[in-house]
């Protein structure tokens, strides 16, 4: 057994892709909407029996190599290594052509991370990194388990350690671990600052937050957080920090709390609260959305909201309503953040969260107390004609945002009530708020590839004959042209061949006839397909469905042969020649009448 099918037997891929989105049994196999394109009804199915996937909508398909090039967007090499650290398989004999040179970048942001850590707890000049975050609360477990560090004041100690440790200085920079200076020479990037590794979603460390230390000279002068910049590895849109901690917790128990910084996140996590996650240095992205969407569609807000709001604070929240999540806010208390909040009140911060506010009530109320009423429109005092037009101005864009129509709908008619205004003039309004183009949605959004109805059929028929080999005699009734894709018509010739020799059809004798992998994945699609399809066909119904399959192929077939002749009939008539014409029109009105008895 070679090292990539020694891993995929040891991955349960129904468990795998569990991470990524929600599987749903249907009979032997499983069942998700796809995450590689947009469908309101799920045509993903996982066979665990053949360890393999499908999506019949945008018709991907493969293994969990495949899968998880496919969601993070990497290549082979990284993806073996990924997955074999979870099988616990060792490669032993990498071939150095093929490692890619992420997985290099890989190692050297872990071996930085190592070093910082070290140097955390072991030099003395980090004594005073150690004081101040024993003074903001972490404990050595916190503290461990997010491997935070320290970078000591020099200009090059990370560069002399993993230069010491054999790496290529283009390949720390290309890490982003060290700046190219103007003389030519490099020096590190992070300098007398706490570090905070950054981890994907498999726990490899993929860059740094650093935090200036208190009370560094010239600490006014600098920014008091830096971040690695994009790389190979790297792109702060795409990651999320705390989420390789975070996410079994955020499936358990079906809800993230997003807060806005690093230290938010470790009060959080060492408060029990593991299911806490922040953004790297920006603002919410769609990526990022995407990946929250793996895990639940409940995400608590655990910052600071107003009707006034930071561009990029509201612009995430545009982006989670648009979205469909249900999104609540927690109630700080006015200039608190979740770390203070742990810190100085546990017991309010529980009772928070035990009890936090769907946004759009969160957001009626602040536009209603603002304007002199009280939330949901419960009024102290009947609101001015002014009053009203200023509610219906802050409400109406954040209503708009809204994904979902029929809870767009719900809020405009609350609006309507509780203003005593009318429904007609609000959704007018709204017309006119609401763009005619989708801002929300990006250009790279993969759309599903079409197939046509002519290549399902030919899907159909060979899936019914592999799973129903007793049906075999119908493959006399074929021709290789009938079937569009070389792959096709691959598959109906080596089964042809195999079954009038043995008067069977050995799917695992085939496979061993055939070299090529692509054609063996194919095998198993088709076997998939007629799993889902067929499974619970009667007799009787296979026959129906493989003799319309067949006339739908074969009628398909002599039509392009007729088109092909009306063609040459065409030409041979400006020709003049009597006896070709005659003969070309013979061959049209036999391929017709075999048309009709299709």
């Amino acid at each position: 057994m070679d090292t990539v099918e020694e891993i995929k037997s040891k991955i349960d891929i129904v468990e795998f892709l569990s991470e990524y989105i929600r599987l749903r049994q249907s009979g032997n196999s499983f069942r998700a909407l796809c995450p590689f394109h947009k469908e309101k009804t799920p045509s993903f199915f996982v066979s665990p029996e053949r360890g393999i996937w499908h999506c019949f909508g945008c018709n991907k398909t493969g293994d969990i190599f495949g899968f998880l090039m496919e969601m993070e967007r990497i290549d082979f090499p990284e993806a073996l290594r990924i997955l074999a650290g979870k099988a616990g398989v060792v490669i032993e004999h990498y071939n150095q052509q093929a490692v890619s040179q992420k997985t290099k970048l890989l190692d050297i942001c872990r071996w930085s991370a190592e070093f910082y850590h070290k140097v955390l707890w072991e030099s003395p000049s980090a004594a005073p990194a150690r004081e101040y975050l024993k003074n903001r609360g972490l404990d050595k477990k916190t503290i461990n388990g997010f491997q935070m560090g320290f970078v000591p004041d020099k200009w090059d100690a990370l560069l002399k350690f993993l230069t010491g440790r054999g790496f290529k200085e283009k390949d720390i920079e290309a890490a982003g671990m060290i700046i190219r200076s103007d003389k030519g020479g490099f020096y590190d990037r992070f300098r007398n600052r706490i570090t905070f590794p950054i981890a994907d979603a498999h726990d490899q460390i993929v860059g740094f937050t650093a935090r200036i230390l208190p009370g560094t000279k010239d600490e006014d002068k600098t920014p008091k957080y830096i971040n690695t910049p994009d790389t190979p590895i790297y792109n702060k849109s795409r990651v999320l920090y705390g989420l390789n901690k975070a996410k079994a917790k955020a499936k358990e128990e079906d809800k993230i709390i997003l807060v806005e910084g690093n230290m938010d996140v470790l009060a959080c996590h060492q408060a029990g609260y593991e299911n806490a996650v922040c953004t790297s240095g920006t603002a919410l992205t769609q990526d990022q959305i995407k990946i929250l969407q793996r895990y639940t569609q409940n995400i608590i807000l655990g910052f600071d909201v107003d009707l006034a709001g930071q561009a990029a604070t509201q612009r995430s929240i545009d982006l989670l309503l648009h979205q469909g999540l249900n999104v609540k806010v927690l109630k700080l208390g006015k200039g608190k953040d979740p770390d203070e909040f742990i810190r100085t009140d546990l017991n309010g911060w529980k009772k928070a969260l035990k009890d936090p506010q769907p946004i759009m009530e969160y957001y009626f109320s602040l536009a209603f107390s603002a304007r002199g009423g009280s939330a949901l429109g419960e009024k102290d005092k009947e609101l001015s004609i002014e009053e009203k037009k200023s509610v219906v101005k802050i409400l109406l864009p954040i209503v708009s945002k809204l994904g979902d129509p029929v809870e767009r709908d719900l809020w405009l008619k609350k609006l309507s009530g509780d203003l005593n205004v009318s429904e007609i003039s609000l959704r007018d309004a709204l017309r006119r708020i609401i763009q005619p183009r989708n801002p929300f949605l990006k250009s790279e959004q993969i759309i599903p590839e079409k197939v046509s109805g002519e290549q399902q059929a030919g899907e159909r028929f060979l899936a019914l004959v592999l799973k129903y080999p007793e049906k075999g005699e119908v493959l006399k009734n074929v021709v290789l042209d009938m079937f569009l894709t070389p792959r096709d018509q691959t598959v109906i010739r080596i089964t042809k061949d195999y079954y009038f020799k043995n008067k069977n059809i050995d799917l695992t004798r085939i496979k061993k006839e055939i070299n090529d992998k692509e054609v063996i994945g194919y095998l198993d699609f088709l076997i998939f397909l007629a799993e889902k399809e067929f499974e619970s066909y009667k007799p009787a119904e296979i026959d129906k469905e493989l003799n319309c399959l067949t006339n739908l192929l074969k009628k398909k077939y002599l039509n392009k042969k007729r088109e092909k002749l009306l063609q040459e009939l065409k030409e041979e008539e400006t020709k003049g020649d009597r006896e070709t014409i005659e003969k070309i029109m013979l061959k049209i009105i036999k391929l017709s009448q075999g048309i009709d008895s299709c």
